[in-house]
């Protein structure tokens, strides 16, 4: 519980702090405005009479108030960019929100739902507006699966609840597909298939035993099925986000639509800006950015800004590649299905034109 402080009166006895001070500053003033100094001093009184912050101070010590000041959201020191290498799992968002993630002044609906919003940690300049009017739309071509889901880290599962109760490993972690983001991948292709669109689940488990490597080895097997499936436009990668306090305490990420809480989602966009092999990262970047403006439209708050990043996260693999993050690891899997349910309506309308 937030304990406040009492205010305590600063008035004596006679004359107030600020009046002393006000006298004693005008006193010096009237010295100077004597010396020949008049020009000087009509210019300091300007000054003083100009800072509101200056006159509510001496105001409020006058008053015996102390003086409020504006909370400001400074996040903590940015962590280290994930890395595909990383030996172990660390938190994945760079920052712990204090406050609601965007704390922009409200815009009416139909305005904010039409926002985009890139989180940009690479060196390169991006125009959100260039993006959406760019030709990167994806539609469904031929017969044959259109939507390839992996999961490069399988075993990040959720809080756990009474309708998915489990005993996590280290870092909200399981093996237990019933449990990990794994199911989420398996509700995502129900309804996309539910929806008139093909997919292919990869379920393997490619961060345990060992967390390093686990991206050379998703790799791998998206190349395999891209080779197996030719009709494939979209890859997802699947995972679900890490968002901790210093003290080691999980945040959800959630957001209320048509009644139901859910998790947020969010896209993590590679780039080359690592050294590595991307070329097509600018297309994905376009095509991903006119996805979040149809999902913005549709369900306002289900989306946090886009993620725009050094690594490249296999992306280059395909075009229409993306990465996903499902909630965070505070979330629950009801939170967690209840979004991905919202997000394959919506691709798989945004594949077919319906």
């Amino acid at each position: 519980m937030r304990r406040r402080r009492k205010q305590h009166n600063r008035r004596r006895g006679g004359i107030g702090l600020s009046a002393a001070v006000a006298l004693c500053l005008a006193g010096s003033l009237l010295v100077f405005a004597r010396m020949g100094g008049e020009q000087w001093a009509q210019q300091a009184v300007r000054s003083l009479a100009e800072n509101g912050d200056f006159i509510s101070r001496a105001v409020s010590l006058e008053l015996g108030l102390t003086p409020k000041t504006a909370a400001v959201y400074a996040p903590r020191a940015a962590a280290a960019p994930r890395s595909e290498a990383d030996d172990e799992p660390p938190a994945e968002s760079a920052y712990v929100p204090a406050a609601p993630e965007n704390d922009a002044p409200v815009l009416d609906a139909a305005d904010k739902a039409a926002t985009i919003t890139v989180n940009n940690e690479t060196s390169y300049e991006v125009d959100v507006a260039a993006c959406l009017s760019s030709d990167a739309a994806i539609r469904a071509e031929g017969d044959g699966p259109q939507v390839l889901i992996v999961h490069t880290h399988g075993s990040e599962s959720y809080t756990p609840d009474a309708a998915f109760p489990y005993t996590p490993t280290e870092n909200e972690r399981t093996t237990d597909t019933r449990y990990n983001v794994v199911r989420v991948g398996d509700e995502l292709q129900k309804v996309l298939e539910q929806n008139g669109v093909q997919a292919v689940h990869i379920r393997d488990i490619f961060d345990s035993p060992a967390y390093s490597g686990s991206y050379d080895r998703s790799l791998a097997a998206i190349e395999d099925a891209l080779a197996e499936y030719p009709t494939i436009q979209v890859v997802i990668d699947l995972h679900r986000d890490s968002i901790l306090t210093d003290d080691g305490e999980a945040y959800k990420t959630s957001c209320t639509i048509d009644g139901e809480e859910m998790a947020q989602l969010m896209f993590v966009v590679g780039t080359d800006a690592g050294g590595l092999y991307h070329p097509d990262w600018q297309r994905n970047l376009n095509y991903v950015t006119q996805l979040q403006y149809t999902l913005n439209r549709a369900y306002p708050g289900l989306m946090r800004p886009v993620n725009l990043r050094t690594q490249r996260f296999n992306q280059h693999a395909s075009p229409g590649s993306m990465l996903v993050e499902v909630g965070s690891s505070g979330n629950t899997m009801p939170e967690a299905l209840a979004a991905i349910r919202l997000f394959g309506q919506t691709l798989a309308g945004d594949l077919t034109g319906a």
